[in-house]
């Protein structure tokens, strides 16, 4: 004996409606979720370059490689905070798929779809099943890196950049010349020539990094697009 497989019930329209609120409201905390996240991330680096301040100008004898470390640490984090913003992206591409096909209807005429699988319906329903079943990011690493360093860190990084240089010039003494400047650069047995081309090399790359990823990129752009 074979047992009867139950065919699929198809909703009603307002089983439809209140299935759609309900997600809605859930993508919609998902992605402030993230958003949160992104905003904790930029405090971290906030917090790490204040300190790397007060910490290197309150102590003469610390050495100038100290903003180096700090460096680092605030690149580390932009790698942190580029990945959530690409999850925040995600989340935040399906809410305004929502915004833009479902609540705007609501708010600009008063109405809402009589047949949820007319032509005009269907793409963005399609659209939105397909990203639940086979999720993706809508943003690359690269294009993610650029906007946060254009977003906050371009400005944390030029503040740590101008700190290096005036811990270089007064300590541990004044630089009163040139090649007295270049030689308090040094870094152990490394020369402040190496040092200097070694810095300047990384800012050419977060310089290329934000001008490589001003292409539209993203949930956003993929919506404005269409």
């Amino acid at each position: 004996m074979t047992d009867d497989i139950p065919s699929p019930q198809p909703l009603s329209r307002s089983e439809q409606i209140t299935a759609i609120s309900h997600y809605y409201r859930a993508e919609v905390q998902r992605s402030l979720a993230w958003r949160e996240r992104l905003d904790r991330t930029t405090n971290w680096a906030g917090v790490t370059s204040t300190a790397f301040l007060g910490f290197g100008f309150a102590h003469p004898e610390i050495h100038h490689s100290i903003f180096i470390f700090g460096f680092a640490i605030l690149h580390i984090l932009l790698f942190i905070e580029a990945r959530r913003f690409r999850f925040y992206d995600a989340y935040e591409y399906r809410v305004r798929l929502l915004n833009q096909h479902f609540i705007y209807d609501i708010l600009a005429h008063g109405t809402l779809p009589t047949d949820f699988d007319a032509a005009d319906e269907s793409y963005w329903r399609a659209e939105l099943a397909s990203d639940l079943r086979y999720p993706q990011y809508k943003m690359s690493l690269r294009a993610a890196l650029a906007r946060r360093l254009r977003a906050n860190y371009i400005y944390l990084f030029t503040l740590l950049v101008l700190a290096w240089l005036v811990k270089i010039w007064i300590h541990p003494v004044v630089a009163t010349s040139w090649s007295a400047f270049v030689r308090q650069g040094a870094i152990g047995m490394l020369p402040g020539g190496f040092t200097f081309g070694l810095m300047g090399l990384f800012f050419a790359y977060l310089w290329l990094l934000s001008r490589l990823g001003r292409k539209p990129s993203g949930g956003r752009d993929l919506l404005h697009s269409k």
